[in-house]
């Protein structure tokens, strides 16, 4: 089942991925400022709950359903986009690395933090916090990867995973406080 959800998602077009990100972040933020009022202890372990499924997701398709083949190390930044010159599909499968941390990205600071914390300068700290589990999660995969021959090593893939946790991340930032009345 999931290996057929991975597949619809791959078949999206690539001009759509991008407004479908931004989307469903601008809709996880409104959800969670609307429930977070109401009922916050569920808003937390839900998001936990999400959390952990994403990862669970993230170490599927990365590690888990990967058969063995070559080691393959790639540390050239931008590498991929100067090979997408020739292979368009590179940039799908560029795009899917983003897609593939947005769920990341959407639910751990709100599994993480104070839901009703609405200091900015705290949640700009929270949200650093989880950008940075973010790259050591995408790095350990990477390595874990190259170690056992189970798909290319590059860093444009931990560039693309963090952009994507950066992605689902804003909806975390949205939740700005309301203004105080004077």
């Amino acid at each position: 089942m999931l290996n057929q959800l991975f597949w619809y998602i791959y078949r999206i077009p690539v001009p759509a991925v991008l407004p479908i990100i931004a989307l469903v972040v601008l809709i996880w933020g409104v959800a969670m400022r609307l429930l977070a009022g109401r009922f916050p202890t569920a808003v937390k372990y839900g998001n936990l709950a999400l959390a952990v499924v994403a990862l669970g997701g993230i170490l599927f398709i990365t590690v888990l359903r990967n058969n063995p083949g070559k080691q393959e190390l790639i540390l050239h930044p931008f590498q991929s986009f100067i090979e997408a010159k020739q292979q368009k599909e590179m940039y799908r499968e560029m795009l899917m690395n983003v897609l593939l941390f947005v769920p990341f990205g959407l639910t751990v600071p709100f599994a993480l933090t104070p839901v009703k914390d609405a200091v900015l300068r705290r949640k700009i700290r929270y949200a650093v916090i989880v950008l940075l589990i973010a790259i050591a999660l995408s790095v350990g995969i990477e390595a874990v990867q190259y170690h056992y021959a189970l798909g290319r090593c590059e860093t444009d893939d931990v560039l693309c995973n963090t952009v994507g946790a950066l992605f689902g991340v804003c909806a975390y930032l949205l939740q700005f406080p309301k203004r105080q009345k004077p």
